[in-house]
């Protein structure tokens, strides 16, 4: 196994996450936006403040049909926590290797048997001098076993973390 764990950065990250949840006002600004694909389903979910103005939007669309629908936030929220609560995770590095969109999102997610789940969180709370933020693409898996497994049958070493912490012009780990 080659490609870097990720289990404590997602264990750091739901954390910041659900303080956002729980207490939104100690945020000065923030942009959480999060898309889980699992099953052929994308699941949308967009929370920004900026300048005073708070904006949301929550949605799951069907990659075979093309059709969407609006969700409610708790429903939303919970499909992520699901995710997050995975037991390992392995990041993507950006890299598509020349894939198309699909192709890709295919590869990633090894003809959909794995979900996937791109995160964008940037946020400064109040009292604080500078913005954190992060913006990565995970796969879900089950453990270290299962890591181990989808990277041997991935085949694409080039297109997973390999060391931490990460950061590219496109996806980037907290800073």
């Amino acid at each position: 196994m080659t490609a870097a764990f990720y289990r404590d950065y997602i264990a750091d990250l739901r954390s910041r996450i659900d303080d956002l949840h729980t207490d939104p006002e100690s945020y000065q600004t923030y942009v959480l936006s999060m898309e889980l694909l699992a099953q052929r389903n994308l699941v949308s979910y967009s929370l920004t403040r900026q300048r005073g103005q708070t904006d949301s939007l929550f949605y799951r669309r069907d990659t075979t049909n093309d059709q969407g629908a609006q969700m409610q936030q708790q429903t939303a929220f919970k499909l992520f926590a699901g995710f997050f609560g995975l037991g390992q995770f392995l990041a993507s590095s950006g890299r598509t290797g020349g894939l198309a969109e699909n192709g890709f999102a295919e590869t990633l997610t090894a003809d959909w048997e794995y979900p996937t789940c791109a995160v964008h969180f940037s946020y400064r709370k109040k009292g604080q001098p500078e913005t954190s933020s992060m913006k990565m693409l995970f796969v879900g898996l089950n453990g270290d076993a299962d890591a181990d497994t989808y990277e041997r049958m991935l085949g694409r070493q080039d297109l997973l973390v390999q060391d931490r912490p990460f950061s590219s012009s496109v996806l980037w780990e907290w800073k």
